[in-house]
């Protein structure tokens, strides 16, 4: 069940950035990361979020968090889960205690 939490959270996120491009609405989106910014993780997460503001002509601004700073590595996959915030990252083998298929 958790591990459709996740696609259902993936799949939300997915929904909301084509709803910012179709009505021209800019949005800011958090990203929390649980890796110190100089870590590569991090890094291509700033990346990722640059690409994402070009490619969406600025209709979506994702503000990376990197090192724990908005939500510690555990709480990140629930804070999407729950829409706290709409996109994170987090290294998906750390779940695999709820779902074997994550690991």
């Amino acid at each position: 069940m958790t591990f459709l939490k996740t696609v259902s959270a993936t799949a939300f996120g997915a929904l909301m950035a084509t709803s910012a491009i179709a009505d021209g609405h800019a949005q800011s989106w958090d990203m929390p990361m649980a890796y110190a910014a100089t870590n590569f993780h991090s890094e291509h997460g700033v990346i990722f979020a640059d690409l994402v503001r070009d490619y969406t002509d600025g209709a979506i601004d994702i503000t990376v968090h990197p090192g724990g700073s908005l939500f510690g590595g555990g709480d990140i996959k629930r804070a999407v889960q729950t829409g706290q915030v709409p996109i994170g990252e987090r290294f998906m083998s750390a779940h695999a205690n709820e779902a074997p298929l994550l690991g």
